[in-house]
This record gives C-alpha cells, sequence and structure tokens, in this order.
C-alpha cells in the first residue's frame, strides 16, 4: 500500500487531465520500454532519408557579383544624394533591398530567360521538367522557375556588393545563367537612368533657348539706353538705391533659379510619368521619409507574399489578406508621391508668386530710382537685367552640358564586380549534410516513435490511472504470478502463500477503515470492467481474509454466465443458487438458516466461510438476479452471515452487478494492468456509482513490475493463466466457456 500511496505524483502519459503531466524520467522510461521499436523505426527512415537523398541529381551553383555605387545614384545633384542619408546604415539597407528586390522580381527574370539562346534555354527546362521532347505539357513559367527554384540573392550586410546564386543542375547553365543576369540588370539600369536623364536635358535645352533669346534682348535694350542716353559709364557710388536695387535683384534671381529648380523637377516627374520604379529613383519623390517608408513597407509585403505563394496555394487567407494589404500599402505609397509632386506644383505657383512679387517690388523701386536718379538708375536696371539673365544661362549651360555628358555616357552605378565561372562540384547532394540529416531525422523518430505508442495506449498502467480514472482510493495491488496454477492463486490466503497474504492483508485493512463493522451483515461486491481481471481471485481471498479474523463469511457465485468460485476449491457446480431460484418450490421463512436447504448446496470450504455457488450457468442471468425468489434468498441469509461478498460478472459488459447492488452496501473494483482500458474503468465505476453499492476502493492486479506501476518501466512477461481472452469474441466466449 505504501507503493500506491507513495506514487501518486508519478503521472502516465495520456489525456487524464490538463494537472497531470510527465517528467523527463518518465519519458526515459517510455523509451527505455520502446526502444528497440522505436531504435527499428529509426533506422529505418534514416537509411530510406539517406538513399532517397544520395540518388537525388547533382546540383551545381555558379556565384556572380555586382557593385551598388551609391555616388552616382543622382547626377543632378550628388551633393544631395550623399547629404540625404544614404550613407546611413538604415537608408542603406532600404536602398540595398530595392536593388535586390528588383533583381528577384519575375521582370528581371523574363529579361534573363529572353536574353538566352534556345540552346540554353532547353537546357534550362530540362533540369527541371526533363527532356522537352518527352514532356507533353504546356512548359510551365521560366521567370517563376528562375526566381523560385534557381535564384538566390544575397548582401553582405554594411557592404555595398550583392552576389547573385545560380542553381541548376547542368553547371554551364548555371554560369551562362549568372552572368547573364549580371548583364541584363547593368541594361535595365542603364536604361532607368537613361530616361531619366532625357527629359531632363530636353527641358534644359528649352530653358537655354528661352533665357538666350531674353538674354540677347535685354543686352539689345542696354546698349540702345546707353546709345540714346550717352551714358558711357555708370559714374561713382552707388548710393542708397543701387544697394536697394542690389538686394532685390539679388532676390529675384534667386526666386528665378528656384523657380527653374523647380520646373526641372516638374520636367523629371512628367518625363518619367506613373512609372513607379522611375518615380523612387527620384530623390526628391524616392527620398522623401514618407514614401520611402511606405516603399518598404510595400517590398516587405512583397516578400512576404512571395514566402506564402511558396508554402499556399490558390486563394489562401494569408495570401488574401496580403495582396490586400499590397494593394492598401500601394494605394497609401501613390498618395504620398502624389502628395510630393502637388508639393512641387505647390512650390511652382509660390515661387512663381514670389517671383512675380518681387519683380513688382523691382519694378516700384526703379521708378523710385527714376524719380531720384533719372536715367542712371534705369540703365542700372537694364544692366542688372543682363547681369540676371547672363548667371542663370550660365548655370543652366553647366546644368545642361553635365547631364548631356552623363546621357551619352550613359553612366551606371552598377559594376560588374565578379563574373561567374563554371562549377565542377555540385553543392548537392552533400554526403556530410545528408548523413547529419539522416541521423538527426531516424533520433527523432527513436524518440517519437515509443512516445506515440505510449500516447495512443489507452490501457491502465500506473497506481495513478487507477486512482484517477477510477476516482477511489487504491487499497491494494497484486503481483502477477504466471507460474501460480488456478487452484493455488483461489485458495492463496487459505494455503497461506506468503505472496499473496501481505496483500489481502492491506486490502482488508483499508476495507476496515471504509466500512462499518459493527453493522451486520457487511455486503460487498466485488467485480471488473471485463473478463480476466481476476475479480474472482480477488472476491475468494479477499472472503478468506475476513474468515482468517473470525468472521462468518459467506462467498455468493452471482456469476450465472461463467461461474469461477467452485474451481477454486476442487467443487462440482450442479447444485447452487440456480437451481434453487429456478427449480426448488421451498420457501425460507424469516430467520431460516439457507444451510438447511440441501437445493442451495451451501458448503463449507475453509474455517469460517462458506461458498454458495451459482449451481450452473444461464443467458437469462439477468431475469433470475430479478426474481422475487433470489430476493428472498438474499434477505434469509443476511441473518446467517457476517460478512457476505459478491462475486458478479463484469459491470462492464454486464448489468448483473447493478442488480445485485441492491444487497450490497459497497463495491470493490478490480482492474488488470495492461487490459482494462482507461476509459473503460471509468464507464464501470461511474455505473455502479449510479446503483446502491458504489465503489469504495480498487484493486490493481496481475501486475509484472512494481516500477512499471509507479511510473513507466518494462511490461514484459504474459498475464498469468487463470484469466479470461481480451480478444474481440470475448462476449460470446464468456457464454461458451461453461464450468464442469
Amino acid at each position: 500500500m505504501d507503493n500506491a500511496s507513495n506514487s501518486r505524483h508519478n503521472l502516465s502519459l495520456g489525456a487524464k487531465g490538463p494537472e497531470q503531466l510527465i517528467s523527463a524520467t518518465d519519458v526515459f522510461k517510455i523509451i527505455r520500454h520502446h526502444w528497440k521499436f522505436g531504435a527499428f523505426c529509426g533506422l529505418i527512415v534514416a537509411f530510406i532519408a539517406m538513399v532517397s537523398l544520395l540518388f537525388m541529381p547533382p546540383l551545381y551553383r555558379a556565384h556572380s557579383s555586382i557593385l551598388i555605387e551609391l555616388s552616382t545614384e543622382n547626377i543632378m545633384d550628388v551633393r544631395e544624394v550623399m547629404d540625404s542619408g544614404v550613407q546611413n546604415s538604415n537608408l542603406l539597407v532600404s536602398f540595398m533591398n530595392t536593388h535586390i528586390e528588383r533583381l528577384k522580381s519575375r521582370a528581371i527574370a523574363e529579361k534573363v530567360f529572353d536574353a538566352l539562346n534556345p540552346k540554353t534555354q532547353s537546357a534550362f527546362y530540362t533540369g527541371y521538367i526533363g527532356p522537352l521532347e518527352e514532356y507533353d505539357k504546356e512548359l510551365p513559367d521560366a521567370s517563376s522557375l528562375l526566381v523560385k527554384h534557381a535564384l538566390q540573392v544575397t548582401w553582405e550586410t554594411e557592404s555595398q556588393a550583392i552576389q547573385i546564386q545560380i542553381s541548376h543542375r547542368d553547371p554551364a547553365v548555371a554560369q551562362v545563367v549568372a552572368n547573364t543576369y549580371v548583364q541584363v540588370y547593368m541594361r535595365y539600369r542603364a536604361s532607368l537612368r537613361e530616361q531619366s536623364t532625357s527629359g531632363a536635358v530636353t527641358f534644359l535645352n528649352e530653358q537655354l533657348k528661352d533665357i538666350r533669346q531674353k538674354l540677347e534682348a535685354s543686352e539689345k535694350d542696354l546698349q540702345h539706353f546707353r546709345v540714346k542716353h550717352s551714358l558711357v559709364s555708370l559714374g561713382e557710388g552707388e548710393g542708397i538705391i543701387s544697394q536697394k536695387l542690389a538686394q532685390i535683384n539679388k532676390a529675384v534671381t534667386d526666386s528665378r533659379i528656384r523657380l527653374l529648380s523647380v520646373q526641372s523637377r516638374i520636367s523629371q516627374i512628367e518625363a518619367v510619368g506613373d512609372d513607379l520604379e522611375k518615380l523612387m529613383s527620384i530623390s526628391f519623390v524616392g527620398g522623401r521619409e514618407e514614401v520611402k517608408a511606405i516603399y518598404a513597407q510595400l517590398q516587405e509585403l512583397r516578400r512576404e507574399y512571395k514566402v506564402l505563394y511558396g508554402v499556399y496555394l490558390g486563394r489562401h487567407p494569408l495570401i488574401v489578406e496580403n495582396l490586400a494589404s499590397q494593394e492598401s500599402v500601394l494605394d497609401a505609397l501613390w498618395t504620398a508621391i502624389d502628395r510630393a509632386r502637388n508639393e512641387v506644383a505647390v512650390d511652382y505657383k509660390t515661387t512663381e508668386g514670389e517671383l512675380d512679387s518681387l519683380v513688382e517690388r523691382l519694378v516700384a523701386t526703379e521708378r523710385d530710382s527714376l524719380a531720384m536718379e533719372g536715367r542712371l538708375t534705369e540703365y542700372r536696371v537694364l544692366e542688372r537685367n543682363v547681369e540676371v539673365l547672363r548667371n542663370t544661362y550660365d548655370m543652366l549651360s553647366i546644368r545642361y552640358t553635365q547631364m548631356n555628358i552623363a546621357q551619352r555616357m550613359n553612366l551606371n552605378n552598377v559594376r560588374v564586380l565578379d563574373t561567374a565561372t563554371k562549377p565542377t562540384r555540385p553543392v548537392w547532394p552533400d554526403e556530410k549534410k545528408i548523413a547529419m540529416a539522416s541521423i538527426l531525422l531516424g533520433g527523432i523518430f527513436f524518440l517519437a516513435v515509443p512516445l506515440a505508442i505510449e500516447f495512443f495506449d489507452s490501457r491502465v498502467k500506473t497506481f495513478s490511472d487507477i486512482e484517477h480514472y477510477a476516482a477511489t482510493q487504491l487499497l491494494g495491488d497484486i503481483h502477477d504470478y504466471p507460474n501460480k496454477s488456478e487452484e493455488s492463486l483461489g485458495k492463496a490466503i487459505i494455503n497461506q502463500d506468503e505472496d499473496l497474504r501481505e496483500p489481502f492483508r492491506a486490502i482488508y485493512g483499508g476495507l476496515r477503515l471504509k466500512l462499518d463493522f459493527k453493522q451486520k451483515p457487511i455486503s460487498l461486491i466485488v467485480t471488473s470492467s471485463e473478463p480476466g481481471e481476476g475479480k474472482s481471485f480477488v472476491a475468494a481471498n479477499l472472503a478468506a481474509t475476513f474468515a482468517s479474523h473470525k468472521l462468518r463469511v459467506l462467498l455468493v457465485d452471482c456469476d450465472l454466465r461463467r461461474a469461477t468460485l467452485h474451481r477454486f476449491y476442487g467443487l462440482e457446480n450442479s447444485s447452487g443458487m440456480l437451481q434453487w431460484v429456478t427449480e426448488s418450490h421451498a420457501v425460507l421463512a424469516p430467520g431460516e438458516s439457507p444451510a438447511s436447504f440441501p437445493e442451495l448446496d451451501i458448503r463449507q470450504v475453509a474455517p469460517n466461510l462458506s461458498l454458495l455457488s451459482s449451481g450452473g450457468s444461464s443467458e437469462h442471468a439477468t431475469e433470475i438476479l430479478g426474481d422475487t425468489r433470489f430476493k428472498n434468498l438474499m434477505e434469509a441469509i443476511r441473518s446467517s452471515y457476517e460478512v457476505i461478498i459478491f462475486d458478479t460478472p463484469p459491470a462492464g459488459l454486464f448489468s448483473d452487478a447493478t442488480l445485485v447492488a441492491d444487497y450490497a452496501s459497497a463495491t470493490l473494483f478490480v482492474a488488470r494492468q495492461l487490459q482494462v482500458t482507461r476509459q473503460k474503468v471509468r464507464y464501470t465505476v461511474n455505473l455502479m456509482g449510479r446503483s446502491s453499492a458504489p465503489v469504495i476502493g480498487a484493486v490493481f492486479n496481475g501486475i509484472k513490475d512494481i516500477g512499471s506501476v509507479v511510473g513507466y518501466g518494462d511490461f514484459e512477461g504474459s498475464y498469468y493463466g487463470y484469466g479470461y481472452n481480451r480478444d474481440t469474441t470475448r462476449y460470446q466466449a464468456y457464454y461458451r466457456e461453461k464450468s464442469s
């Protein structure tokens, strides 16, 4: 009993309740118990995995790399780019990730595939779908194959180098595709920059023509004024008016330069139209913190979509959600871009208004100066106009020259860092990685298989199983004795068997705490969930234990389906309770001893112990136990004995025990290790709980090893021989196996 009480903290694997968790020691014991099967499964899985991976076609990987130069990203104003913080680590990451995503796009992949010669294209397809002449379906999309299966783009943090890796079964194809990727992307970037600069060149050329015409007209006016008014020199000192004019003219010049700069930005925006990628390459649009942040969010959603698309297919909720998020972010991005474009337009109108206002001020000042200084001031205005136009023209000329040179030179910020060479050794299969993966997979199965076996095995194994599912106290545990005969087991207490005497003393002691021995007689049902759990063995020896304490005990065999008790004592079962109920016409008077009636055949099998046999078997056991003559018999025997123990059919299979419960005060439940399921135990105990004789304790029978019931142990060996068969035909067999 101490073993039972001390084991309540050791819990078995299975759905017992959220509070019951298995320990690391339990897991070790589970694996130790099933290690052979686990090792077999692990070895088989490891072998299959290793063979499968080793015989996979070889895979070659070619490497090429490019260098992204930041300094030429915006030829319009290099300093603007550098000062905007591109060198900052966060912006650098965003900048490089933008290039990576472009490289990984299907648009670039299509350009790369189209750039390959037909022979290489065929070889590329062959590496994935086999010989084209044997392929009778529509060819898969080459760009998808390239992006999903062949391409890998990496970037070393804090550097500006991007590595392009192409994997293929043909090393020559891998080399060609890797180098083609570099060439195509360089052409793609050059095309973007050419489109961006061409618009600016056109705009600057038109502005130069306009400023040149204005400058020539202003110079003619100045010369005409000189000649007309005979002004050869401005004289000495400029005075207050001259200073005022100089200030206003400087403001006008700055305003005109700002206006031209804004016009240049508008021209760039108009040149690229609604091309998102080109707009992002313009610094005053794509360089805005708001635009960059939203664009980075869009790129992250696109990367997430590629991952989801590789895992899920169709209209999966996660893919739908991602696409919706992309659409929302894209709308927000266009809103931010439109806001930037609108700000440029507003800036133009504002600057134009400022210029007009300054011109008005200039005109007013000129009128004042004319009033004050006369024609000399008018001359100075004309001269200043010429100077402003000349300065503006010079500035635009420099800008036009820079842009024209950039367009002709086709400057590109992408440089080839390293070209791909033909790989000589495959990257797959990798013997070391395959061996490690196979060992790991085998180890997982070695651990998982025993745990899975234990998890899906719902049979009662441990003390805690009994106490949890039977919801009652465990009164005793009995070892399995496969070498003992049925008769010796049934008369173990009578024969003073040292192996079994102590367990039944413990059960007896537990019952004394549960039952009221002051009230006589004590009536107790001994039953189980299924056949073969040892209920009759427990009932016989428990009755003998009571008798050894000088109590008059009657052992009643109420198992009218397959009687067992008489065999323990070497008796015939030709007369007994069945004959009394069905054939005898005698009537027991109140207080009359049943032993006086030979029809009952109550036999004394040991000192203070009598046996009322079943008297045979019957398929109508339920009707017999519910008969009034059986009730009369039960009432009569109560006055002749101090303890009455009923051996009933398994309560988990038949309702006989619930009928006998009307004449008993309690039930002792017997469960055999590794025979009955936890669910069946719970069902049987709950069933008896609704009767007049609820379960007050349990006996755990047939234990192979005490260590196995405390936690997990080695459940080797077979059940002892007196038990019943557990196969699917137990219901029919229970009727067929009649006692002789």
